[in-house]
């Protein structure tokens, strides 16, 4: 469990959602999408009412995944867990909410809208929105997203190309997946997040070949320097394990790589 409410019922509800595109208590997201737009929310603070708050403001936020990551820094763990909610709702059928394509497009303007000199999320906080990408039905659309870019939380010409607002699904798939390939090449360029965390989304978008190229990479690959991780953490390490083995059509006795 972790301190916020709203993220654990998040947690909760995701495996269903993932598994199945649906929850059997359909109620229970609307107890996630009354956080929307609420006070500690990423951006609230500088104008923005479309993101999910997991935290109250005035609390420092912290996060755990179900791999075992933890978050460094409370605007991280805010960001995360705006992610989280965002790719519940979407795995569960409400792509088709304005709402929740919007905290989606949103939490692409925080990470590869930026100017890609200046992104400066983690790997872990990047790699939490690849979900967003393979839930996306749109993902391969030249159909414009609705970001937010009105609001004063994306005038920092240092950090979003201001004079360049216009981003399709497809653009921002094309970013992510070329940081995919980069995150496989060494341990040094995923610092603080287990492959494990970037390679499940990747295995729906596996049609594409760069992630192809990425997922043979960490079929190859350590989970060096994403920390010690609990044996609830491996466990789950190990279940996306079985699933990249059976994406790449590896045999059951290829153990495939290290989960530690």
């Amino acid at each position: 469990m972790s301190q916020s409410k709203v993220l654990d019922l998040a947690l909760r509800l995701w495996p269903e959602a993932r598994d199945n595109g649906a929850v059997s208590a359909p109620t229970a997201l609307d107890e996630l999408l009354v956080s929307l737009g609420q006070p500690g929310a990423p951006g609230y603070d500088c104008g923005l009412q479309s993101t999910f708050a997991c935290f109250a403001p005035d609390e420092d936020a912290t996060l755990s995944l179900p791999t075992g990551e933890l978050s460094s820094s409370d605007a991280e763990a805010r960001f995360i867990g705006h992610v989280l909610v965002t790719r519940t709702l979407l795995a569960a059928g409400l792509h088709v909410d304005q709402r929740v394509i919007t905290a989606m497009a949103d939490a692409y303007a925080f990470s590869w809208g930026m100017r890609p000199g200046s992104r400066d999320l983690s790997p872990l906080a990047l790699a939490s929105t690849l979900w967003l990408i393979a839930l996306d039905p749109l993902s391969l659309s030249d159909r414009p997203l609705s970001m937010s870019w009105s609001v004063p939380c994306f005038d920092d010409p240092e950090r979003w190309e201001t004079d360049y607002r216009l981003f399709s699904h497809y653009d921002i798939g094309e970013r992510a997946m070329d940081w995919a390939v980069f995150s496989s090449g060494t341990p040094e360029r995923r610092e603080g997040c287990s492959i494990w965390t970037i390679v499940e989304p990747l295995i729906r978008l596996d049609a594409d070949n760069r992630v192809r190229i990425a997922l043979v990479a960490f079929s190859d690959a350590s989970d060096v320097g994403a920390g010690v991780a609990s044996a609830t953490a491996m466990l789950e390490r190990g279940r996306i394990a079985t699933l990249l083995r059976g994406s790449l059509g590896l045999g059951a006795r290829n153990t495939g790589p290290s989960l530690g």
